[in-house]
């Protein structure tokens, strides 16, 4: 069973079908994305209380902070390409502007929320 536009996919779908089109690719980083702030937020909290602490625990704290940092950006990377692909594809299949307007409009209203516990959050 294929995952449904703009839906991701459920944990027992096959995870090779997630990339099926770009939506689904787009779903299925986006699960990726909020799984690495997730952990992020686990991270600093974990290296709060450690406190002043020195010592090779703290150390491997702040290395895994900083590698899931890259990994979030680069993750927030790729849903910007894949939405200039949906935005290229839809040139391409000739939507109208207006359309397209109101789509982007509706994803960014979509993705705007931050929830509690982000990664934002982390690091202030």
């Amino acid at each position: 069973m294929t995952p449904r536009e703009g839906t991701a996919p459920s944990r027992n779908e096959d995870p090779t079908r997630a990339f099926g089109t770009i939506e689904g690719s787009d779903a299925y980083v986006a699960l990726l994305l909020q799984a690495v702030e997730e952990t992020a937020t686990d991270v600093a909290e974990d290296l709060l209380r450690t406190g002043g602490t020195r010592g090779r625990r703290r150390e491997a704290l702040q290395l895994v902070a900083y590698k899931l940092e890259q990994l979030r950006s680069h993750l927030a990377t790729s849903r910007r390409r894949l939405n200039d692909l949906r935005n290229l594809r839809g040139i391409l299949d000739g939507e109208s502007s207006v359309d397209r307007g109101q789509r982007d409009e509706d994803e960014q209203r979509a993705r705007s929320w931050s929830g509690p516990g982000s990664a934002a959050e982390a690091a202030a």
